[in-house]
C-alpha cells in the first residue's frame, strides 16, 4: 500500500504489527549469509543452524514444512533486506498483516503460499496461523495471529 502524505492516519502495510501489546512475540535476528535473495516485509523465515548469539534466518523455500515467523515491516529497510542485515521476526502469538491470495473467513487457519508471498485458505502452503479479518478477494490486507513452528 502507498502512503499518501495528505492522509489522516497510516495505512497498514504488508508486515506490520497488528494489537500490539507489551509483551508482543516479536524477536530480533540478523539475515543469514547463505541468504541468496532479498527480503520484504511480511516474508516468512526459518531458523539456520547458528553456533552463538543473535538468531540468523532465511526466506522459507519451496521444499520447507515449517516457518518460525515473518519479517516485520521496517520504513527504512522495507525492500532491500539482504544478508547480513538484522530484523525483527513477528513469532507465534504475534498478530500481523498479510495479503490475503483468495476469499478467505474470519477465524479461518491460513498458510503461506510461498510463491505468491501471501496467505491462502489451509492446505495450500506452509501452515502459519488464523485469520482475524476476512477477506473478500485476492489482495486485501487481513491480520494475521501467528502460529509458527521453531
Amino acid at each position: 500500500m502507498a502512503q499518501n502524505l495528505n492522509q489522516f492516519q497510516q495505512t497498514a502495510e504488508r508486515g506490520q504489527i497488528a494489537l500490539l501489546c507489551a509483551n508482543s512475540p516479536v524477536i530480533s535476528a540478523v539475515v543469514d549469509s547463505t541468504e541468496t535473495g532479498t527480503l520484504k516485509a511480511g516474508d516468512a523465515v526459518k531458523l539456520v543452524s547458528t553456533s552463538a548469539g543473535i538468531p540468523h534466518v532465511v526466506k522459507v523455500g519451496v521444499s520447507d514444512t515449517t516457518i518460525t515467523g515473518f519479517v516485520v515491516f521496517n520504513p527504512v529497510k522495507n525492500d532491500g533486506i539482504v544478508k547480513g542485515d538484522r530484523i525483527e521476526i513477528a513469532i507465534t502469538g504475534a498478530f500481523i498483516y498479510q495479503v490475503a491470495s483468495d476469499a478467505i473467513s474470519s477465524g479461518a487457519a491460513v498458510d503461506y503460499a510461498y510463491a505468491t508471498g501471501k496467505v491462502a485458505t489451509a492446505n495450500s502452503g506452509l501452515a502459519c496461523g488464523v485469520a482475524l479479518d476476512a477477506a473478500a478477494a485476492d489482495g486485501d490486507l487481513i491480520r494475521v495471529a501467528v502460529k509458527a513452528d521453531f
